[in-house]
């Protein structure tokens, strides 16, 4: 053959396969008209484009399946698949207007990006717009917002909020529900980013975890996106005021610093709130103050197609005096809410930086993914804390802590168009330092029950841990229809102690105790299974088991009991999601039950050497319901609800009145409502027909929640109560303004008890202006 004509055969080869890889579209309304410039992108993979202003656009997509997210400001979001064959296709992608379909969400529940609808999980996703239709500022405001997830309101500080979800308690020596910000676990609860700020959506994964995100996973999830860098020049500006000297304020810029190449995305925000508290044994109605400061800045790299670097760094700076406002018991705090008996400040300071370096390569036959990150969190009292919760000068308090994680990440996943089988493994190394010290102060009105007061008990410790897990979970399809998914994870964890104890008397400082070392190794294997099958295309049924636990750990100076074991628990679930009347209803319903097992709690044997120890197993079954609605053009409706029966099948707690450890066998789980629902309705109406769509819209919440017990006795308990939250204001493309006010009917409300008593928040109103280009 002559080089001639095999020159151009191979160009004309090399054009045909080209030719075949590419795919053209057309992004219309539902009337036919083009909708131009809107956002096209195939999930897991760099690839993306924008339609031209005639709505066209084109993607080089190898042969295989694939998934397009379509959006664009005015519409409901749309993800369609594709099958890219050997020969062109023209595909035409019809967007509803936001008014008439609800948006299809992409979620990251499985570490790879999948629509929601299609995730067999209990796992809702809050979009940066419902976190603002919300007035969602921090994790305090996530309760009921997914079904059987509650906030313990813990200290009236910024860090001291726990999230319990299906009974699972929320606040031990390690986390129940597991937090990731940007891909990034946050080892300590009071560490995760609290002030909701720059913020994409948040992800709340119900249930054990421990597959794919490991330790502490143990009754969820909750994944915290911030905003991704784009190609696009865009930002924003938001001023909130209220009563109590509420003031936020809230910028944010994206922009390219080389078009099509580097990308950056920053944000900051200043939150200050007054006084709530007055505390008459200091003749203050000033008690308490918070200020907090939180920035992130995200910069995004694309190498080529197929490399991306992406490098996060997110700081926060909290100050919150009056921390901790207690009472000692639950009628004080009852009698006297919003007061606080003491007499020292409580000022509780708290700095937190993750950063964070995500190199992913997409390539034909694997996605690969690493995430390297470093967090350092410091939180202390730079005065005393009021340990006796009265006016007298009896016990006070101080501490300090200080964290360093570093962690790695290796992670293989399938490709974008992945065929019948789906897949991700990998293994995730950590390792952390901790040092700490704490002052019990025994002050000079203790002398009454000790005449040798006043002194002081020290205690310095430093921890180190380090650990290792290997996971992997597949999905295989057995037909169009019905997928069976498969994973496991196992995780090792050595953990070493560090403590010594002193005593202070004038002054001179006594070393009752040296330096003295514990150190023990923690394993877990932590299995799932799901079946899922599709009645339809916007209908699916599924059933699964998993696996979590929560890591042991040391009872340090206790002889009988120096430490104490991982908790473990498992979950049996089984859901129905539905899109219904073209994607005007969504309809999600989910029954579960939930174990826990060997579950860590602080008691004694003795009556006088109290510990952590494993004496409880509870068992919780309920229904969770999610439903999203558009009944009528501009009215939207959203409703969570989700019942709980909790029952301890054991729990070993010391009496002391019988001064004996007793069985509370049927009790019921601390902080789990039996009954809790959100329902929310907003009716926007259009004020003018031009580019600025200009609207109006009024807005009401009404949050029920059913009676929880307040400790493990179940002596206490906060009735059931309802609460009602409102907005209103006007919208527009570039600016909005709206009242808001939460707790109107100014309900009281015990928000945590467990030896001392705090109540929750009460009425709450402000305006906030917010401008964006």
């Amino acid at each position: 053959m002559p080089l001639k004509n095999t020159i151009t055969i191979l160009f004309c080869l090399l054009a045909s396969i080209t030719f075949a890889q590419s795919i053209k579209g057309t992004v219309k309304s539902q009337s036919g008209e083009a909708i131009g410039f809107a956002n096209i992108a195939v999930l897991n993979s760099s690839i993306g484009t924008v339609a031209d202003k005639d709505g066209n656009f084109s993607l080089a997509l190898g042969k295989g399946k694939y998934q397009l997210q379509v959006s664009t400001i005015g519409y409901a979001t749309k993800i369609q698949s594709v099958n890219v064959s050997n020969q062109t296709q023209t595909v035409v992608i019809t967007l509803a207007d936001n008014v008439n379909a609800l948006s299809e969400v992409v979620v990251t529940a499985d570490k790879t990006e999948e629509r929601l609808q299609n995730t067999p999980m209990a796992v809702t996703s809050l979009s940066s717009r419902q976190l603002k239709e919300y007035r969602v500022w921090t994790i305090n405001d996530l309760t009921a917002l997914a079904p059987s997830t509650f906030t313990v309101e813990h200290g009236n500080s910024t860090g001291s909020n726990f999230l319990n979800i299906r009974g699972a308690m929320g606040f031990s020596n390690d986390q129940a529900v597991a937090t990731y910000v940007d891909g990034v676990y946050q080892f300590d609860y009071f560490s995760a980013p609290i002030n909701f700020s720059n913020i994409e959506r948040v992800e709340i994964l119900r249930g054990p975890q421990g597959t794919l995100y490991g330790r502490n996973a143990f009754g969820g999830v909750l994944n915290i996106i911030t905003r991704r860098p784009t190609n696009q020049t865009s930002g924003f500006a938001e001023i909130d005021l209220g009563n109590y000297g509420q003031q936020r304020y809230s910028v944010g810029i994206n922009t390219p610093l080389i078009t099509n190449k580097l990308f950056v995305n920053a944000g900051f925000q200043a939150n200050n709130r007054g006084a709530v508290y007055d505390n008459p044994t200091q003749d203050t109605k000033n008690f308490d103050h918070h200020n907090a400061y939180s920035g992130n800045v995200n910069l995004k790299y694309l190498v080529s197609d197929k490399w991306t670097i992406d490098w996060n760094t997110r700081y926060e700076n909290d100050k919150d005096k009056g921390a901790y406002p207690w009472a000692a018991t639950d009628s004080a705090a009852r009698a006297n809410p919003y007061t606080v008996f003491g007499n020292w400040d409580n000022t509780e300071r708290r700095t937190n930086v993750n950063t964070s370096v995500a190199v992913k390569y997409f390539g034909k036959r694997f996605n690969f993914t690493s995430i390297t990150a470093f967090v350092d969190y410091h939180i202390w009292l730079p005065g005393r804390f009021d340990f006796d919760f009265g006016p007298a000068r009896l016990i006070s308090f101080t501490t300090w802590s200080r964290q360093n994680e570093l962690t790695q990440e290796l992670r293989f996943s399938s490709p974008a168009n992945a065929g019948k089988w789906k897949w991700t493994a990998g293994t995730f190394l950590f390792g952390e330092k901790t040092k700490n010290s704490s002052t019990t102060y025994f002050d000079e009105d203790y002398a009454l029950l000790d005449p040798n007061a006043p002194y002081a008990s020290i205690g310095d410790g430093k921890r180190k841990a380090y650990g290792a897990a290997f996971f992997g979970q597949a999905t295989y399809a057995i037909s169009p229809a019905f997928d069976i998914t498969a994973g496991a994870r196992y995780d090792v964890e050595r953990r070493e102690l560090t403590q010594n104890a002193s005593f202070e008397k004038d002054n001179v400082v006594m070393l009752l105790s040296p330096d003295s070392t514990a150190k023990k190794t923690f394993n877990a294997f932590t299995p799932k299974v799901v079946l899922s099958y599709k009645l339809t295309d916007n209908s699916m049924v599924y059933a699964s088991y998993a696996k979590g636990f929560r890591v042991g750990g040391f009872n340090f100076g206790n002889k009988t009991n120096p430490t104490y074991n991982p908790e473990k628990s498992d979950n049996y679930e089984v859901g129905i999601k539905n899109m219904l009347f073209t994607n005007r209803l969504k309809l999600n319903i989910t029954a579960f039950y939930f174990q826990q097992k060997d579950q860590q709690v602080s008691t004694s044997r003795d009556g006088i050497n109290y510990a952590t120890l494993n004496v409880g197993d509870m068992d919780n079954y309920g229904l969770e319901l999610e439903a999203s609605a558009l009944p009528v053009k501009n009215l939207q409706i959203e409703w969570t609800a989700s019942t709980s029966h909790s029952e301890y099948k054991k729990l070993e707690l010391f009496d002391a009145a019988a001064n004996a450890v007793k069985n509370y066998k049927g009790n019921k789980a601390i902080n789990n409502p039996a009954l809790q629902s959100m329902l929310a309705l907003q009716y926007g109406v259009s004020l003018s027909e031009s580019d600025q769509q200009l609207k109006a819209f009024v807005r009401g919440e009404f949050r029920y929640i059913g009676e929880y017990q307040l400790d493990f006795i179940n002596a206490y308990q906060q009735k059931a109560y309802g609460m009602l939250n409102a907005r209103a204001g006007v919208t527009s493309k570039h600016f909005d303004v709206a009242l808001w006010v939460r707790n109107l009917n100014d309900v009281r409300y015990m928000a945590y008890g467990y030896g001392s008593y705090m109540m929750g928040l009460p009425r709450m109103m402000g305006v906030t202006v917010a401008g964006r280009f």
